[in-house]
């Protein structure tokens, strides 16, 4: 048996999706699969959560802290409500230093997220994986949203390493956010997580398989 440990903000929920077709559960079949074992999947989810939540989550809650510790795979989706924050704070004020700030704090906390959840994993060797997916663009009729995405998508995107990847997900969406998105236009819907889960699986299991 095989312990995964999801993380994160509304897409490790699920929100957009009914239960069982969202990304843990898409993502935790398939890791079953390929490990051809049990897998026992615990969702800390929290739906609005920016990187900064989720990091004192991570930071601050002891059952969590307990299972990450223990966990063969952890997954982790966060950033978005970030810039979405960033976006309601930019039509209000029209200023145009909300987002450099809100990527800048991002970028702090998602690093230092990683940081925490591999200090906890410091006692297991390298017999674990941790895997996260960057951002699609939910507002693909919005030039400057393409550009923060990317902008954010190049920051964690360099801080893969060792048992620490990034799924691709910017990309697969282009162009299909009709078909994989839910109807709040925002969400994933069953197959938009299904994409997110496959590139996911796509990096592999190693070391851990």
């Amino acid at each position: 048996m095989l312990v995964y440990a999801a993380v994160g903000d509304s897409l490790t929920v699920g929100v957009g999706a009914w239960p069982g077709a969202g990304l843990v559960p898409q993502y935790r079949a398939l890791a079953s699969r390929a490990a051809n074992a049990y897998v026992e999947s615990m969702s800390f989810g929290m739906s609005g959560a920016t990187t900064g939540d989720i990091l004192r989550l991570v930071k601050f809650n002891p059952r969590l802290r307990f299972i990450l510790a223990r966990a063969d795979i952890i997954t982790l989706t966060a950033g978005g409500n970030d810039l979405i924050r960033a976006a309601k704070q930019y039509a209000r004020k029209q200023d145009p230093l909300v987002f450099p700030e809100a990527l800048r704090e991002c970028r702090e906390h998602y690093a230092e997220l990683v940081n925490t959840i591999r200090a906890l994993k410091a006692s297991r060797g390298s017999r674990y994986i941790i895997r996260a997916a960057d951002l699609y663009n939910p507002y693909p009729a919005v030039p400057e949203a393409a550009l923060w995405v990317k902008r954010f998508n190049r920051h964690i995107d360099s801080l893969q390493c060792g048992n620490f990847k990034i799924a691709s997900v910017y990309s697969p969406f282009v162009g299909r956010e009709k078909e994989l998105l839910s109807v709040d236009g925002l969400h994933p819907n069953k197959q938009g997580y299904r994409v997110i889960a496959e590139q996911m699986s796509r990096l592999g299991y190693r070391p851990l398989l």
